[in-house]
């Protein structure tokens, strides 16, 4: 988001405008923690060189100034149970002035709190205590965050209250967490069985594509995959079986001659990483001209 964009906002729980950096860095990631907790849709913001009523102060003065390094640093060292994942660019201000914005990426996983408590001087931020952000007002140190704001938060972590199919895209994102029943042709979750992954009907028995033939077995065959949430089907794909069944491998894109790709971040390839392959698709398929990307 633009620092335009962010201008015509208020305070709340996903923006917070900062005059200058942090000179206690214990504080800086209180207010990441916080807002990472926080109960909103979307990514959140930290804005430096922004004074509260908004007028652009700038940090190209600022003996405490960070870059993502700092920042970075900071996050790994400090006994998350799991890092938050965080962006941190400057840009220059209609009036030339250096801004900070610091993007704090929207995570499904929460809660985020720290394993082992973290002192600069009086103040600590706690092992285990949870802090957010209500409205533009952070949980303080010596609180924590109230109990139906934890019950949020894990509510959103298993998908509880999504839709079906946004809840099955969840699940893909644990590959160990799906258990196989006749080979890989059945597949359901461990503790939400009734979301199944199963293999349609056949489409080919003799499928050929410039990149399957690649296989030192080149026989090729294309079948469906099911996404299913009880007995209703959510999603159906098309896979391909390569290499004497070696190889589950989702239906690429043709791009140019000798070149075909999959996206890493599509549901196919997220159903690929559960199943049984001989090879590990990312180091196989490129040698094949299909690229994951």
């Amino acid at each position: 988001m633009k620092l335009s964009d962010l201008l015509i906002e208020d305070e709340c729980e996903w923006l917070d405008f900062k005059q200058s950096f942090h000179e206690n860095n214990l504080k800086l990631l209180h207010d990441i923690i916080c807002l990472v907790n926080a109960k909103t849709d979307g990514d959140r913001y930290l804005v430096f060189g922004v004074a509260d009523d908004k007028k652009i102060i700038g940090i190209e003065n600022d003996e405490n100034k960070k870059k993502s390094a700092d920042i970075q640093d900071l996050l790994k060292q400090s006994n998350f149970n799991k890092i938050p994942e965080v962006r941190l660019k400057h840009e220059k201000s209609g009036n030339n002035h250096e801004i900070a914005i610091l993007r704090i990426l929207n995570r499904p996983d929460k809660p985020f709190f720290l394993t082992k408590d973290k002192r600069n001087g009086s103040n600590i931020i706690r092992a285990g205590v949870v802090y957010t952000r209500i409205g533009d007002t952070n949980i303080s140190l010596n609180n924590s965050v109230p109990e139906d704001h934890i019950e949020l938060m894990w509510r959103e972590r298993f998908g509880i209250g999504l839709p079906p199919l946004r809840r099955m895209l969840m699940l893909l994102d644990y590959p160990d967490a799906w258990e196989k029943m006749d080979g890989d042709s059945y597949l359901y979750h461990r503790d939400f069985p009734e979301y199944k992954i199963i293999e349609g009907k056949e489409l080919s028995s003799n499928f050929v594509e410039e990149w399957s033939e690649k296989f030192p077995d080149p026989h090729a065959s294309n079948l469906y995959v099911e996404l299913w949430y009880n007995s209703t089907i959510l999603k159906r794909s098309i896979f391909v079986l390569v290499d004497g069944a070696r190889y589950m491998v989702p239906l690429p894109k043709y791009i140019s001659k000798g070149k075909w790709k999959i996206n890493k971040n599509s549901i196919e390839y997220k159903i690929a990483r559960i199943y049984d392959q001989y090879y590990p698709l990312e180091k196989i398929l490129p040698t094949k001209g299909v690229e994951i990307e």
